[in-house]
């Protein structure tokens, strides 16, 4: 039996690490026998429809994983103790 498999991938160009998948879609299969000819052409398309939106959805929160972890690392960097080159900022004096 053939099936068609959709994968997301992450794929890093600035290291040498290799693809790490995050996750894999097999397409539902069809059974042809199983189709009435009135609501074939509904069944196909809510089908569709649900696999695509789970495929996209996945897609989606991939790639805000990838600039969430990015604009985290330059929070950190902007704000590491490092920055300010050892010197902690002078608070204000209670009286």
């Amino acid at each position: 039996m053939r099936r068609i498999q959709v994968v997301i991938r992450e794929v890093d160009d600035q290291t040498a690490e290799p693809p790490k998948d995050l996750a894999t879609f097999d397409l539902p299969t069809t059974d042809i026998a199983a189709l009435s000819p009135e609501t074939t052409l509904d069944d196909l398309e809510a089908t569709t429809h649900e696999t695509g939106n789970a495929i996209l959805r996945r897609t989606l929160q991939a790639q805000w994983d990838v600039v969430d972890a990015a604009l985290a690392e330059q929070y950190r960097q902007r704000f590491s103790p490092s920055a300010h080159l050892g010197r902690r900022p002078r608070g204000r004096k209670s009286r």
